[in-house]
């Protein structure tokens, strides 16, 4: 009988893999890829913190600390203090990250759609909302 914990793992490890395959023809990594996204997909609207890229990839302070830090140091990312609260940062894309955010979204639009013509759409909608479910739950304790 296979185990979920271990079948999730590998699904993960492939997605891992197909990402860092097409990040690498960019020059980056698969998470750097998926914060230009993320940071990307909120422009304008509000200001994006560390907090808050910790908190949608479910990362420690530390690994997103040094994600930054590599980001910053590649010229893909701005850190400027708020003028309202100078503790915080806001992180934004550099013109260099945002020149590589239309090959970057659509990679993830077609894998999307990849995944849903495997899985078809149902079935990949119950499984995105079992999953949310099960790392809800498991963070809880």
């Amino acid at each position: 009988m296979e185990r979920l914990g271990l079948t999730l793992q590998r699904a993960q490890n492939t997605f891992n893999r197909n990402v860092d395959h097409f990040a690498r023809q960019l020059g980056l990594t698969g998470m750097q890829m998926l914060i230009i996204e993320y940071l990307a997909s909120f422009s304008g609207e509000h200001y994006i913190y560390q907090k808050d890229i910790e908190h949608e990839f479910n990362i420690r302070k530390s690994t997103a600390t040094n994600i930054l830090h590599l980001m910053e140091q590649k010229d893909l990312i701005t850190k400027e203090v708020n003028h309202k609260d100078t503790r915080l940062k806001v992180i934004q894309l550099t013109d260099k990250a945002r020149k590589m955010e239309p090959e970057i979204t659509s990679y993830f639009v077609s894998s999307e759609k990849e995944t849903e013509k495997i899985l078809g759409s149902e079935v990949k909608k119950e499984l995105i909302q079992n999953l949310l479910k099960l790392n809800q739950i498991l963070s809880e304790k």
